[in-house]
């Protein structure tokens, strides 16, 4: 389930103090733009409509300092947007689970009498503001950390009806589990990039982000293999397997595992935002009018979009599936080269085109690297071929929309029977789910932790040349 979009525009009047940005008067309005880049003026996805007199235009808020108050059209912010649910009263068998990711918030009302979902919502998550990666978090830590980022959570329990009494269960990267912490991750912005909390055991207490709100998290991994990594091993069951499994969660701060219940091999991949749609200059997270499936027809493309609207947006999906119908056509070269022009042209009207540039087939065979030497560098360190797999997961808002056979097409994945796949939307959320429910599934985080090792990829011998092959959009040799 995508995070909720709303098309209708708000109107927000501003006014200029000091040599200020849109964007910063915007955030100290408590309006939540869009700005995957850090407000450098790269991803435009911080576009707005701005009206003063000199009449109407679009401008990068992050690049505008207006000089006179301006009215600002924008969509109204998934982050901020109130669910329709009536607020319900305070159900003392409700419990929360959280997956509080670098783009997207789940979250999870768990009924403990009935051993179920009551409810679920995701929302973008509003410190996206100060940019779509981890990286770009670290680097602006003070201003992201004065972010009210649990407001959407608060907002979901109260609506939800889930007591504050019950700690919540809240799982994340590495990074997101400082901040939810309120600890600074300074430590992992640089070698020998550390974590300040403690690896391989679960910790609870208060969040610094709410303190109102109790939390337990789950073990962390790794310096960038977080706790939503050892949920959703919980979920798949992959610590409990004979034969090996492999988990592959295609989100921004990507992750893989490998092995079974004798010993996990696990990694960070820096897959960033491009398979989210978030940075591609038609990019968007999934929403209606944005095109998830593509394939080659006799003069372009044939193309479907969610919702079945017109075509004004590409998501990840749609990325994906667009790459391996070009590579099918001959549009593309497996070097990443587009055939003629420097345009692939999917959908267009008199009002709009939906395309992905040479810069965006670069950006995808960046992500697309990072995922698939991630694959093969564990598997070189556990001494397998990818005959060895015998079971597949792939999770992630990405992930459980893959489709395996174009995966396999560009060599995402390595190649193997498409039965053995199984996509479910967020492991992470799911194994959180699990350990609200049962005592003894927080235990078992415990164990999954120990019988695991990351394997950092930046200092792996073969990490260069890895990467280098994995750039060609080809299936695995």
């Amino acid at each position: 389930m995508p995070p909720e979009v709303d098309s209708r525009m708000t109107t927000n009047e501003v006014k200029p103090h000091g040599r200020r940005s849109l964007l910063a008067l915007l955030r100290q309005q408590g309006v939540a733009v869009r700005s995957d880049c850090g407000g450098h003026g790269m991803c435009g996805k911080c576009r707005v409509r701005v009206r003063d007199g000199s009449g109407s235009r679009y401008v990068l808020a992050c690049q505008f300092i207006p000089e006179g108050a301006v009215r600002v059209e924008l969509g109204e912010s998934p982050a901020t947007r109130r669910p329709s649910i009536e607020p319900r009263r305070v159900d003392p068998d409700l419990v929360l689970a959280v997956d509080f990711g670098t783009t997207t918030i789940s979250m999870a009302a768990v009924d403990l009498k009935r051993r179920r979902v009551r409810s679920r919502r995701d929302v973008l998550n509003p410190q996206v503001v100060f940019g779509s990666d981890v990286m770009t978090r670290i680097s602006r830590a003070r201003q992201v950390r004065r972010v009210r980022a649990l407001e959407p959570v608060l907002e979901f329990m109260r609506r939800a009806g889930v007591s504050r009494r019950r700690a919540a269960v809240v799982v994340g990267n590495t990074t997101m589990v400082h901040f939810l912490l309120g600890l600074s991750p300074a430590g992992l912005g640089r070698y020998p990039y550390r974590s300040r909390v403690p690896l391989g055991r679960a910790v609870s207490g208060r969040t610094a982000l709410q303190p109102s709100l109790r939390v337990r998290v789950p073990p962390l991994l790794g310096s960038f293999v977080g706790a939503d990594c050892t949920a959703a091993i919980l979920a798949s069951g992959i610590h409990r397997a004979r034969g090996l499994g492999l988990l592959v969660d295609a989100g921004t701060n990507g992750e893989v595992v490998f092995g079974n219940r004798e010993r996990i091999l696990v990694c960070s991949t820096a897959a960033g935002p491009a398979f989210e749609g978030a940075t591609l200059e038609c990019g968007s997270l999934a929403c209606p009018g944005a095109v998830r499936t593509v394939r080659p027809a006799r003069n372009g493309f044939q193309v479907e979009t969610i919702g079945n609207r017109p075509a004004q947006s590409i998501c990840g999906s749609g990325v994906l599936s667009a790459v391996s119908a070009a590579l099918e056509s001959g549009r593309l070269r497996p070097d990443g080269r587009i055939s003629s022009g420097e345009r692939l042209v999917l959908a267009h009207s008199s009002a709009r085109e939906v395309y992905l540039s040479q810069a965006d087939i670069r950006e995808v065979q960046l992500a697309k690297a990072a995922l698939a030497s991630g694959i093969k560098l564990l598997l070189v360190s556990a001494g397998k071929r990818p005959a060895d797999i015998g079971r597949v997961y792939l999770t992630g808002k990405f992930g459980a929309a893959i489709d395996p056979q174009a995966a396999v097409r560009i060599g995402l994945l390595p190649e193997v029977p498409l039965n053995s796949v199984r996509r479910h939307s967020n492991l992470a959320l799911r194994g959180a789910v699990l350990a609200s429910l049962d005592r003894s599934k927080r235990i078992e985080a415990e164990q999954v932790a120990g019988i695991c090792r990351e394997v950092v990829l930046s200092s792996h011998s073969d990490f260069e040349d890895a990467f280098v092959e994995s750039m060609r959009l080809a299936e695995w040799r």
